[in-house]
């Protein structure tokens, strides 16, 4: 699965032989040389996809899905716009689906805290975006000139009695009161109850800090996800391969 990062600009620059002579090595250097049978690409940077695609392609020598809204997703995208859905929240609300046959809402911690919704009846109907827990400790840091950078840990109190648990208080329990909040009017525009899924890095820092507590903790959600929908395609990419 491919994300953005910091280094963007460079990575774009790299070759699809660079990226695949890095992935081999990898991949043997970590004992898998060989046992690799396909691949499944969740990204949102173009060029990256490509470039990527060609280098498993042509060095692990597997064949490669990418995903988007043009295959079998495992649920109905029923947004506004459905291309503008992320690969990373196709594959959460997929899962979801799949492994609880209800409806849901995935609250994924990443660079942004994103809440997908899914239906009982299998429609990925959008959801929220806040800014991430990151993000947020970076901006108060950035932003303020008296306000230091913060490791985020737990939080001791709400009431912080210095500078650092203050700022701890504000990010972590502050987080966890958003979701609290989201989900109750989540539940309200619905009009039924969900049950609620978290994955992503601080998922588990944030479940001491809420008042219901996430019925599921799962860090693998977005794989399992990206594992269901290769599982619906893999026979069409195979078709496809045989026909090339």
């Amino acid at each position: 699965m491919l994300h953005k990062s910091c280094n963007q600009k460079e990575n774009k620059n790299k070759s699809e032989d660079e990226y695949g002579i890095f992935l081999k090595n990898l991949i043997e250097h970590k004992g898998f040389g060989g046992k690799l049978k396909a691949a499944i690409i969740s990204s949102v940077v173009l060029q990256l996809t490509d470039k990527f695609k060609l280098a498993i392609e042509n060095y692990l020598k597997i064949p490669v899905l990418v995903l988007s809204t043009k295959i079998n997703t495992g649920i109905k995208i029923d947004g506004d716009d459905p291309e503008e859905a992320g690969g990373d929240r196709i594959a959460n609300t997929c899962a979801a689906y799949y492994l609880h046959k209800t409806a849901a809402v995935v609250v994924d911690f990443g660079t942004a805290t994103t809440f997908d919704v899914v239906t009982d009846d299998g429609r990925f109907i959008g959801g929220v975006i806040a800014p991430g827990i990151g993000i947020s400790s970076e901006a108060l840091s950035s932003f303020t000139s008296l306000l230091p950078k913060v490791n985020i840990s737990e939080s001791k109190s709400v009431i912080g009695r210095n500078t650092v648990d203050n700022m701890l208080s504000g990010i972590v329990r502050g987080h966890a009161a958003m979701i609290d909040g989201l989900i109750i009017d989540i539940e309200k525009e619905l009009n039924c109850p969900v049950i609620t899924i978290a994955t992503g890095g601080y998922s588990k820092l944030i479940s001491k800090y809420l008042k219901r507590p996430f019925d599921h903790v799962n860090p693998f959600l977005t794989l399992e996800g990206l594992r269901i929908i290769y599982n619906l395609n893999k026979d069409i990419l195979n078709t496809e391969l045989l026909s090339g």
